[in-house]
């Protein structure tokens, strides 16, 4: 079934596309479905039927198993939102702003435009959201299910057995950054110029490629899965950020951020690299932009007043 914004059917296509003001409650009966996620817990959260971003999100089956997906999304909020995360790879491309974000208690962070990313999950994991307000997440890929990536595995092309791996080592988190052909396909993907049944095809065709693409990128190199972060340092990044946030016009220091938080300068960057992706500098830099952009729009201020705000 196809749903519009509202929740209502609008199809019997397996089509998932929602835009505008959009709440938990709008994707998590669907995702549901896909044996990709659970967002049922998103259900007990408070606000599940407040908006959490405004924008687009879409999901579209190519074959069962396997699903085109994508977002183009301003977070309206920082509610950490909790949920399961099922075996299955998902493959895709940022093309603005970051995504961020835990599965199993490791940071899948991630602010680099055009680096195709992959996450494999071979255990059904908790995933929970990371977003704070302003935050813009723009990206398209695809997932893949755990039986179509172990029966490709069986039968698909020299080095497929590598992908199946991903899922079998519990948990994998790649940025291919030095594929061309990968971030080629991914474009193609995001920028079908097909509709309807040749639009599909074209999308599996180009889905298989990246999957060949991909089974000879693993068959070269061994696992980089990201370390994880523990519980204790992971709550220092979300309270280091929290702080930042509330200082963006009059910062504090590193040293002075981690003396509030209670932890060492070296710890405290390292914590905060792992958790977001980028270093604490840096991260205050893209904020500051982030609601500058936001004080534009809304044109009540100056653009004086606005750098001196921020």
């Amino acid at each position: 079934m196809a749903l519009d914004i509202a929740g209502h059917v609008a199809g019997s296509d397996g089509v998932l596309h929602v835009s505008g003001q959009i709440t938990y409650d709008d994707v998590a009966a669907y995702m549901d479905s896909t044996r990709y996620l659970d967002l049922s817990g998103a259900a007990q959260q408070t606000h599940s039927t407040l908006p959490f971003a405004r924008g687009s999100y879409w999901m579209e089956p190519v074959r069962p198993d396997v699903h085109l997906t994508g977002c183009d999304l301003e977070y309206l909020n920082e509610e950490r939102v909790v949920g399961c995360y099922r075996p299955s790879l998902f493959v895709g491309m940022l093309t603005a702003g970051e995504h961020t974000g835990f599965v199993g208690g490791r940071s899948i962070a991630s602010q680099r435009i055009g680096v195709p990313t992959l996450l494999g999950v071979g255990r059904e994991v908790e995933i929970t959201s990371g977003q704070r307000r302003g935050q813009i997440c723009r990206m398209s890929g695809f997932h893949i299910g755990a039986d179509f990536l172990r029966s490709l595995a069986e039968d698909g092309p020299a080095g497929s057995a590598g992908l199946a791996r991903l899922l079998d080592d519990g948990f994998a988190f790649h940025e291919i950054e030095h594929s061309v052909a990968l971030r080629i396909l991914l474009t193609q993907l995001a920028n079908n110029p097909y509709s309807g049944a040749l639009g599909q095809i074209y999308a599996e065709s180009r889905i298989l490629s990246a999957l060949v693409e991909l089974a000879g990128l693993l068959h070269q190199a061994g696992d980089s899965a990201i370390p994880v972060l523990s519980r204790s340092h992971r709550e220092h990044a979300e309270q280091a950020r929290l702080l930042l946030d509330a200082r963006l016009a009059d910062p504090p220091s590193v040293p002075e951020l981690a003396r509030t938080i209670g932890l060492n300068e070296t710890d405290l960057r390292r914590s905060f690299k792992s958790a977001f992706g980028t270093t604490i500098i840096d991260y205050l830099r893209d904020r500051r932009l982030d609601v500058a952009r936001m004080l534009v729009r809304q044109r009540e201020l100056s653009v004086a007043t606005i750098a001196y705000r921020v």
